[in-house]
C-alpha cells in the first residue's frame, strides 16, 4: 500500500469511522437518532437503530482486519436505514475500505460518484473525497480537475483549504510515486503480533534459572512484571521513565496476561496505549507461522495440505502487514486474524511445511492476495461479491466436491417460530407472528443472501449472514441452506461451515491426499501465481 500523506489519511479515516453516534443494541438507542415519530414509523426507527449498529460494527471489523466482513456490514446498514445521511455515511465507509484495505480504488471512486448523484446533501463531501482519492492514486490530472470543480461548486466549502493545498502541490509536473513492490527475495519481513491491548498488567519469564531475560538498559533477570502506575510503566513495582520496554532472550519467552499465557519467540514489546498495556510480539514471519499453521489445521493432515495452509497463512499475514502500516500492529494473535498459539503448539510436521514453502506467497497481478479461508465450503465455494459485496477475481463460486468428504460439511438446525421472534426482538427487530421465512436473494453458489420474513403485521427483508443467521440471532454455520417450515418449527438444513469464500480447510485436507499443494492453491485461488519473495 502506498504511503500517502499521513495527516490527510488519518483525518479522512477518522471522519469515516466516527461518522455517527455510538449505538447499542437496546431500543433506547433510538432516542439518540435525529428522527421524530412524526416523520418516521416505529419500524423505521427500529431499522435506523439496526443500521447504526452495523456501521459501528463495521468499524470494529476494520480494526481487526475483517475487511470483506466490514463491507458486508456497510451494505446491511444501507439496506436498513431510512435516512439518506446514514446510507451515504455507510457508502463512504465502504469506499474507504475498498480503497485503503482491498486494493480497489476504482470501485471506491464509483461509490463517491454514486453518493454525489443520489444524495445532494453529501455532494460536497463526496466530491472532495473523490479528488483526494485520485490524488492518492497518483492520478493528478483527474485530482486537479475534481478539486477545481469542488472549488467552483463550493466556493466557501468545508474542504476548500484542503483542496487548494493539494492543488498547490500539483502545480509542477509530479512524477507518480513508484509502486510499492513485494519484498525482494532474501528479505524476510518481521511481524508485529498484537498479543493483547486490554490488560493492566503482565508477566514475562523464562523456563529455567539458567536462562535470562534482558530489558535493555533496565537490566536482566529471570522474571518481570509490568503494570501501569498512574500513566507510567512500572517494572516489578517500580515506575520507570521508559515509555516502552522490550524484552529479549536467547530462549522463547513466556508471556502471561489476563487469563492467557503463551510462549513466544522473538521480542516482547510493552507500552501503554489508551490506558491499557499494549503487548506486541516482534517476530519473523516464518517463526510466526510455526505457531499458526498447527493452530489453524491438524498436524496429522497430509503433508501437501499443511504446505498449502502454510502458504495461505503466510500470504494472509503479509497482506495485512502491507495494509496496516499506519497502525501499531500487523496481526492479532487470535482468530480475529489467525490463531497464534505460541511455541508449545508447534509440531515437527507443520514446521516442515513452513520450512519447505519458505517465503512463498500467492500473488494476483503481482500483489499478495487477501487469502480468505473457511472451515468447509460445503461443496461449493462462495463468490466474495455475493457474500461480502466486494468481488475479487480469485475468490469465486465453484463446485468443490472434496469439501463434501470432510468434516463440518453438513448440518441441521431447528427453531420454534416463537424462539426466532424472541431472538430477533432481542436485537431490536420486531416480527410478531411469523408466518413464513423464504429465500429472497441467492448468490452464484446457491447461498441465501437475503430472506423475507412474513409476519402478521407485514414483512421484513433481512440479510442472512449479518442478521438472521448471525451469532446475534440463530448462529447458523453457513448460509448454503434450505429453509422448511414444519408445524411451529423452522428447519434449516445446510452445507458448509463459515463464509464459504476462498480456501476450504477440510476440502484442502481431502485434496492433499492426491494433489500437490500448488494444485490446491490454484484451485481455491484461481488465476493467481505462487512466488517466492524471500
Amino acid at each position: 500500500m502506498k504511503k500517502y500523506n499521513s495527516v490527510l489519511f488519518i483525518s479522512l479515516l477518522a471522519a469515516i469511522l466516527f461518522c455517527g453516534p455510538a449505538m447499542s443494541e437496546s431500543a433506547s438507542a433510538a432516542s439518540r437518532i435525529p428522527m421524530t415519530v412524526q416523520q418516521y414509523s416505529a419500524s423505521d426507527l427500529e431499522d435506523q437503530v439496526q443500521a447504526q449498529w452495523h456501521i459501528n460494527y463495521a468499524s470494529y471489523l476494520i480494526d481487526i482486519g475483517k475487511y470483506f466482513e466490514a463491507i458486508e456490514q456497510y451494505d446491511t446498514a444501507i439496506d436498513y436505514s431510512p435516512l439518506a445521511k446514514t446510507r451515504a455515511h455507510a457508502m463512504f465507509g465502504k469506499a474507504m475500505v475498498l480503497s485503503t484495505f482491498l486494493d480497489a480504488p476504482e470501485k471506491a471512486a464509483e461509490i463517491y460518484k454514486e453518493v454525489g448523484k443520489k444524495y445532494p446533501e453529501q455532494a460536497e463531501t463526496s466530491l472532495y473525497r473523490l479528488g483526494f482519492l485520485y490524488y492518492q492514486m497518483s492520478k493528478y490530472e483527474q485530482s486537479r480537475s475534481v478539486f477545481k470543480e469542488y472549488i467552483k461548486k463550493f466556493p466557501v466549502g468545508r474542504f476548500r483549504y484542503q483542496a487548494e493545498a493539494i492543488i498547490s502541490t500539483m502545480k509542477e509536473p509530479v512524477k507518480p510515486e513508484p509502486e510499492v513492490k513485494p519484498t525482494p527475495v532474501g528479505e524476510e519481513p518481521g511481524l508485529r503480533v498484537c498479543l493483547s491491548r486490554r490488560v493492566n498488567s503482565m508477566t514475562v519469564s523464562v523456563g529455567t534459572k539458567n536462562d535470562e531475560i534482558c530489558a535493555g538498559e533496565l537490566g536482566c533477570g529471570t522474571e518481570y512484571k509490568v503494570a501501569i502506575s498512574g500513566n507510567k510503566l512500572a517494572l516489578n513495582g517500580r515506575k520507570v521513565t521508559a515509555t516502552r520496554i522490550k524484552f529479549t532472550s536467547k530462549v522463547p519467552l513466556k508471556v502471561a496476561y489476563g487469563k492467557e499465557s503463551k510462549k513466544v519467540r522473538g521480542v516482547v514489546d510493552v507500552s501503554i496505549r489508551r490506558g491499557k498495556l499494549l503487548i506486541l510480539n516482534i517476530v519473523s514471519i516464518e517463526e510466526y507461522l510455526k505457531s499458526v499453521v498447527p493452530a489453524e489445521s491438524y498436524a496429522s493432515w497430509p503433508e501437501e495440505t499443511l504446505k498449502a495452509q502454510a502458504v495461505a497463512a503466510r500470504t494472509y499475514a503479509y497482506y495485512q502487514k502491507l495494509h496496516r502500516t499506519h497502525l501499531f500492529y500487523d496481526v492479532y494473535a487470535d482468530t480475529y486474524d489467525q490463531m497464534y498459539a505460541g511455541v508449545d503448539r508447534e509440531d515437527k510436521r507443520t514446521n516442515k511445511a513452513v520450512k519447505d514453502t519458505r517465503g512463498q506467497v500467492v500473488l494476483y497481478k503481482k500483489k499478495p492476495i487477501l487469502s480468505q479461508y473457511t472451515a468447509n465450503s460445503g461443496g461449493f465455494t462462495a463468490d466474495s461479491k455475493a457474500i461480502f459485496g466486494a468481488g475479487k477475481k480469485y475468490l469465486i463460486a465453484q463446485k468443490d466436491p472434496a469439501s463434501l468428504k470432510g468434516k463440518m460439511a453438513s448440518w441441521n438446525r431447528k427453531f420454534r417460530s416463537g424462539d426466532i421472534e424472541a431472538k430477533l426482538k432481542k436485537i431490536g427487530i420486531s416480527v410478531p407472528g411469523i408466518q413464513s421465512i423464504e429465500a429472497l436473494e441467492k448468490g452464484p453458489s446457491g447461498r441465501i443472501i437475503k430472506v423475507r420474513i412474513k409476519y402478521k403485521g407485514g414483512q421484513k427483508d433481512v440479510r442472512t449472514r449479518t442478521t438472521l443467521g448471525s451469532s446475534r440471532v440463530l448462529s447458523l454455520p453457513d448460509i448454503l441452506l434450505k429453509i422448511e417450515k414444519k408445524k411451529d418449527y423452522y428447519v434449516f438444513t445446510g452445507h458448509g461451515w463459515g463464509h464459504g469464500v476462498g480456501y476450504s480447510q477440510w476440502g484442502a485436507a481431502e485434496m492433499g491426499k492426491k494433489n500437490k499443494y500448488s494444485t490446491i492453491l490454484d484451485f481455491y485461488y484461481p488465476d493467481t501465481d505462487l512466488k517466492q519473495l524471500w
